[in-house]
């Protein structure tokens, strides 16, 4: 009688399989299911790993799911997690804010006896000209020395002290690789950033290819910083094949690769070894140059106890300069995926959780926080904020329930707005045109070495919200080829209807 029970359920298994399978393949089969099956199939997945995971955030419904509880590296999409946590716990009019300090008493000639003091609260944002140019540490300074000098100080007799302690001295995640860490992308961050952690270096091209390349300057100045050069000439209209070798704190910097034959003054991006003591010999030089001595040096707390300076805890607060909202921070990190920001977001929420400005607490505040909203986080593997390391591990499933939470939370528009929209921003700018996709789906890209993914929502024909994230590591193929198959299945996702 048992074995009657156990045949007949195989059978009801098997017939239940059978028939979904002829339904799929069948002419009522919704095309976005088709999409799927089609992108499953496809000969560069063959021995890949990779997820899809569809959800109709309207209504709860999944509209296909794949492989979505497999452990995967998501590269950039990561950002989404950071932001999403960042927006619901640091809250839509969050700002950081930077004091401008001194420790000292002013004399009858216009002498501060004392130190100035930048006093570092973790700011992506400070001297990001690139956000807005009210940003720019020259507008900053300007302000700054103005205000001296409107008090009546025209002699600074003591040192300039940027003050980084909210975050801890990792400027990198323990995580990234060498080959990132030099670049612009691989800047990392400090209690005090500035000028986005980033600097620009420009190369004129040899005469032939094969022929070195000759460094003509830098911008900004990066006081201390030097360069080994073996950048050569590579073949006109090749574009930017130069990698920058260095690690934080260390002012060296080996540059490698090709420029262009036929390049002048070409521009290539590069990480600040020291972004708090950059600040710190900025802020000098600015107000030297504008009318006010400073007879002393300028240091970092890292490097403080070397220069023989003693620093004060009682100071006044000149001036606090606020960054801008959350809102626009989140936007500059998903839309322009800064791997900076996102860090500074992650140790911010450290700080906030845990009383701790280091990579360490941040994850830990991430994750407290989504396990409270019920995720479960037993594969989840993360060293970083941005998706920059390639030892980060998530699902599918994790990341949609980031995404279908955040789409239900009152500051849901911050998150939405930042993800780059097809066919007009971001690394979206030039796909989807002339699809249904186009003006409407947003998707935050990921890219790194054999892997891509995307992760966004658009809405469907049927007026409903979907969300989905497709990751796929280790395939065959170009990337770019992966990128149009992947936009492809996306653009079927807004094509959407119910049957």
């Amino acid at each position: 009688m048992k074995i009657s029970v156990v045949i007949a359920f195989l059978f009801f298994i098997f017939f239940t399989c059978t028939s979904s399978q002829l339904r799929a393949e069948g002419p009522d089969t919704p095309p976005l299911i088709t999409s799927v099956e089609a992108f499953a199939n496809d000969p560069v997945l063959q021995n890949a790993h990779w997820s899809v995971f569809i959800k109709d955030v309207t209504t709860g419904e999944t509209l296909a799911a794949r492989h979505i509880d497999k452990p995967l590296l998501p590269a950039s999409i990561q950002k989404i997690f950071t932001t999403s946590t960042a927006m619901m716990m640091l809250g839509a009019d969050f700002q950081y804010e930077t004091l401008f300090q001194h420790d000292g008493s002013v004399d009858r000639r216009g002498v501060l006896n004392g130190n100035l003091y930048i006093h570092g609260s973790g700011d992506p944002t400070f001297g990001a000209a690139k956000l807005d140019d009210t940003l720019a540490l020259e507008y900053i300074f300007e302000k700054w020395a103005q205000l001296l000098l409107n008090i009546g100080i025209e002699k600074i007799n003591g040192h300039i002290i940027a003050d980084e302690r909210i975050f801890d001295n990792e400027l990198v995640p323990g995580r990234w690789l060498w080959e990132h860490i030099g670049n612009y992308f691989g800047a990392g961050t400090s209690g005090l950033s500035a000028h986005e952690n980033e600097y620009t270096v420009f190369f004129d091209a040899g005469p032939a290819i094969g022929s070195s390349a000759t460094v003509v300057g830098t911008k900004p100045h990066v006081p201390g910083m030097f360069f080994i050069n073996d950048v050569k000439t590579g073949r006109a209209g090749s574009g930017d094949q130069v990698y920058i070798f260095g690690a934080p704190w260390v002012k060296e910097r080996h540059l490698t690769g090709t420029v262009p034959l036929g390049a002048r003054d070409f521009p290539v991006r590069g990480s600040i070894y020291d972004p708090p003591g950059f600040a710190a010999e900025s802020l000098k030089r600015y107000l030297e140059k504008n009318g006010v001595e400073v007879t002393g040096q300028s240091a970092s707390y890292r490097t403080i106890e070397k220069e023989n300076i003693f620093p004060s805890e009682e100071r006044i607060t000149l001036h606090t300069h606020q960054s801008p909202f959350l809102f626009d921070i989140i936007y500059r990190t998903n839309l322009g995926s800064h791997n900076s920001y996102a860090e500074s977001l992650l140790k911010t929420m450290g700080v906030q959780m845990h009383g701790s400005g280091s990579t360490d607490s941040g994850l830990k505040a991430m994750i407290d926080v989504w396990e409270e909203m019920g995720l479960d986080t037993v594969q989840l593997v993360l060293y970083d904020g941005s998706g920059l390391s390639p030892s980060n591990r998530l699902t599918a499933n994790q990341l949609m329930t980031v995404l279908y939470e955040s789409a239900r939370h009152p500051a849901f528009g911050i998150l939405m707005h930042s993800l780059p929209l097809a066919g007009y921003s971001g690394s979206l700018t030039n796909r989807l045109r002339d699809t249904a996709s186009e003006g409407r789906l947003r998707a935050k890209s990921g890219y790194l070495n054999n892997v891509r993914s995307y992760a966004g929502y658009t809405p469907m024909q049927n007026g409903n919200l979907a969300a989905f994230v497709i990751i796929a590591n280790d395939y065959k193929g170009t990337p770019a080829a992966m990128r149009h198959k992947m936009i492809q299945l996306m653009n079927e996702i807004t094509k959407h209807q119910e049957q």
